[in-house]
């Protein structure tokens, strides 16, 4: 391969990934629909073997994967929400912990004599958080008002399922005339 040879490949490896980047908010539905279409195709595969039709076989593996994803989002954001009580409530004794336990043994162990102000640590802390749900808040109220962002939100949510449906229905055929 000459020199012009790699800088042309370099070029179209360059251009390529500059397309991808700037498509990315076009294409991202379609992967994960395929992602998702890959993940359920060998399910309606073993329905098909049983008797069920390849249509039938998809409603139902949608169906399940629909149901598994509204209840994952069911247990996991109320999990969440919870963990983060818990970590602010529990960082002023972390702090504690730290200047009472970590850093008298490090100072013993490796001779590193670290001194912490836990009060205006905590302050510090309080204030800041207060400040994060404050602009937490901010954004997702400027989230909420931005119609470019909730028409793209909507457009995923409602593309995803349509997309998956049907490459899972037509993933065999997809996938046998890609190798051609």
């Amino acid at each position: 391969m000459t020199d012009s040879q790699k800088w042309l490949l370099l070029a179209g490896l360059l251009t390529v990934g500059g397309l991808l980047y700037l498509l990315a908010p076009v294409l991202t539905p379609f992967l994960a629909s395929a992602l998702l279409a890959y993940l359920g195709d060998p399910l309606v595969d073993r329905l098909e073997r049983v008797g069920a039709s390849r249509t039938l076989g998809v409603v139902i593996v949608f169906a399940v994967m629909l149901l598994a994803g509204i209840g994952t989002l069911l247990v996991l954001v109320p999990a969440l929400e919870r963990q983060i009580v818990v970590i602010i409530a529990k960082t002023p004794q972390a702090i504690d912990w730290i200047q009472q336990i970590l850093l008298p043994r490090l100072s013993a162990q490796f001779g590193i004599a670290l001194s912490i102000d836990t009060e205006l640590l905590k302050q510090s802390l309080v204030a800041h958080w207060r400040e994060l749900g404050t602009v937490v808040r901010n954004l997702v109220m400027h989230i909420g008002r931005s119609s470019q962002m909730l028409l793209g939100w909507l457009s995923f949510v409602l593309l995803v399922p349509v997309v998956t449906f049907y490459l899972l229905r037509d993933w065999d055929v997809l996938s046998r005339n890609v190798g051609n």
